[in-house]
């Protein structure tokens, strides 16, 4: 449709008074200068949502919604901004001024209206050859297995794409579809020997907008030595582009809003469906695809305000899970992770268990990121390397997190768990944020994406890798934070060999620096290894001897070497500053786990940490 003018736009919106139009909706009363009902967008006993006539806006204090006139018509109809914006116009007289269109968009407008046009006309015919066709039999057999119902199938409009396009051709012919929009529908492609059927025995989801338009579709393999890809999407048109579309979404809006702006977010259409249908959890949706985007992630933000990933239950699926909180988080939602049993996705879970067993586990979601931490600790069992590896990484996750106040509560938890400091933890996350703001917008240690191709020909005929198939974000180097006083031990003993016999001497002393600086294991490996000052190949040896992480931590090392006019009392003085860093690290590890104790346990380590800060106060003082 053509745009309307943003002179227009305004007058529509000026137009509408709050509290008129939230009332043909819902049952208002006044309350004081306002007026109050209980939510349309959550279930609520007491009336929490308020209509501000001075202001011109809504908020519910129990979920959280809130804004104007335009944003409660598109919530509460399920509409986005234009066709809001035209309801609310048709609804005050407003006549709509458009801006006039270019050709070129005036023809995509149309090509696009027609490609919905036999989109629709696909999905009834794919769906009645699903519930008619004998030669369909083995899907329904699949659907059966997996408890899918023939009342399911007709909610979803689940369907069967036959070998043979010619029906559907014919089909199309007699409502006036040629050959040539089946394909730039992506029904039909073009190869060698001619047009061919793109979907070929599989069973097929229609996928909608969020208006409810058939857009594209997905089908799902049903043998799977017919083609090695195990689903396949449409490809880019005018009306479908994968990255910007969720599955199940213009059926979950409105119960995204009495889930208190809550969306449930599983890896495929069955899942989704499983929810909704078996378990009566309809805030649930899914990517197309692997790969969940920045595009999913932002139209899902305007829906929804807390996501709760419910992915494979098993290790893999956890750590799957990590690119879909990225985006999440980056976009401004609060992550949640929703534990599993091992081996069970959501549809397998309601068959095995029982849908009380799925919505109990949603119910029960902790924070991704504390459950991110718990699977890893519970992988490395104490190892002091993997246990260094491991902060940054944890910080390099809750970098992504927008909302300061969140992440202030996620770094504090995830200090406690780590049993590292505070202080220490969050700076290393604010280095994080300050340096991808400042990184140029490729990430040098980001493996490149291989090209994504949804064509049945030639061009695409291997099977994805495990870590594509299960979504796995690709390996990415984090180096180690190394303190400032185990920058500069290392900096010593790598360009002295006197440096390295006097902290040879020292080895006793610096035993708590090396273990509760950050990167004290570096410094500890240096100095089981010793590495001739000055050999650079001696150097490089040491450097490839050591975990990845801690390897690249080490990265500009060489070229900050320098002399000082007097080693030994560099050295004292350097080691005194590492112990005063060491004691004051405690006090953080300390003052971070105070917040999680008993009164009583609490006070021992406050009394604790005023013995320390007394000795800190001392050696301050001496130094």
């Amino acid at each position: 449709m053509a745009r309307i003018t943003q002179e227009c736009a305004a007058r529509i919106k000026d137009s509408a008074d709050i509290v008129e139009l939230v009332g043909r909706y819902v049952q208002l009363r006044r309350a004081g200068n306002s007026w109050k009902a209980c939510c349309p967008f959550h279930s609520e006993k007491t009336p929490s949502f308020h209509v501000n006539p001075a202001r011109q806006s809504f908020h519910c204090f129990g979920c959280g919604v809130g804004g104007d006139a335009l944003k409660f018509i598109m919530m509460f109809e399920n509409l986005d901004y234009p066709t809001a914006l035209r309801r609310l116009a048709d609804m005050n007289g407003i006549p709509v001024i458009e801006e006039a269109e270019n050709p070129e968009m005036a023809r995509l407008r149309r090509l696009r209206g027609r490609i919905v046009e036999v989109n629709q006309l696909a999905a009834e015919y794919f769906h009645r050859k699903l519930c008619r066709d004998r030669a369909a039999q083995h899907v329904r057999d699949y659907l059966r297995k997996r408890e899918f119902n023939i009342d399911i199938a007709k909610t979803w409009q689940l369907g069967w794409a036959p070998e043979d396009s010619s029906e559907l051709l014919r089909l199309a012919a007699s409502r006036g579809m040629d050959t040539r929009l089946l394909t730039d529908a992506y029904l039909l492609a073009q190869g060698r020997r001619g047009n061919y059927t793109v979907f070929r025995n599989r069973l097929m989801f229609p996928i909608h907008n969020v208006r409810g338009e058939v857009v594209g579709f997905s089908g799902r393999v049903m043998q799977e030595e017919q083609d090695p890809r195990k689903y396949l999407n449409t490809a880019e048109t005018p009306a479908f582009r994968k990255s910007e579309l969720l599955f199940g979404l213009h059926k979950a809006t409105a119960a995204m809003g009495k889930a208190g702006m809550t969306a449930v977010v599983c890896e495929g259409q069955l899942d989704v469906i499983a929810c909704h249908e078996k378990a009566d959890i309809r805030n649930a949706v899914a990517g197309l695809g692997t790969a969940f985007t920045d595009e999913h992630a932002r139209l899902l933000r305007k829906y929804a305000g807390k996501a709760i990933l419910c992915y494979d239950g098993d290790n893999a699926g956890i750590k799957a899970s990590e690119k879909t909180f990225r985006k999440l988080a980056a976009a401004g939602l609060e992550v949640y992770h929703a534990s599993l049993p091992a081996g069970e996705d959501p549809d397998s879970l309601i068959r095995t268990r029982g849908a009380q067993a799925l919505k109990d586990a949603i119910a029960q979601a902790r924070p991704y990121l504390e459950v991110r931490v718990g699977q890893e600790l519970s992988l490395i069992r104490g190892d002091a390397n993997a246990r260094a590896a491991l902060i940054p990484r944890m910080a390099d996750l809750a970098a992504e997190i927008t909302d300061r106040n969140r992440r202030d509560v996620a770094v504090a938890d995830l200090a406690t768990r780590l049993n590292t400091g505070l202080e220490a933890l969050r700076e290393s996350v604010e280095a994080i944020i300050r340096s991808k703001k400042e990184a140029p917008p490729a990430n040098l240690y980001d493996a490149p994406a291989a090209p994504e191709m949804d064509v049945y020909g030639e061009e695409d005929t291997y099977p994805p890798s495990p870590a594509e198939e299960h979504g796995t974000p690709p390996a990415r180097i984090i180096p180690i934070s190394l303190h400032a006083v185990i920058h500069d031990l290392l900096l010593l003993a790598s360009s002295h060999a006197e440096a390295q016999q006097m902290l040879l001497d020292r080895i006793e002393e610096l035993q708590e620096p090396i273990r509760l600086l950050s990167g004290g294991v570096v410094l500890q490996r240096f100095l089981e290894t010793l590495p001739t000052p000055g050999d650079e190949t001696a150097w490089q040896q040491f450097v490839q001897s050591l975990p990845p992480e801690q390897a690249a931590a080490l990265k500009n090392l060489p070229e900050n070497r320098h002399s000082p006019d007097n080693i030994a009392a560099t050295v004292e003085q350097t080691c005194a500053v590492a112990a005063i860093a060491a004691l004051k690290a405690q006090v953080d590890r300390l003052r971070s786990r105070i917040a999680h104790m008993e009164p009583m346990e609490a006070a021992q380590i406050i009394q604790e940490v005023s013995e320390l800060q007394r000795l800190i106060n001392q050696a301050e003082k001496e130094n």
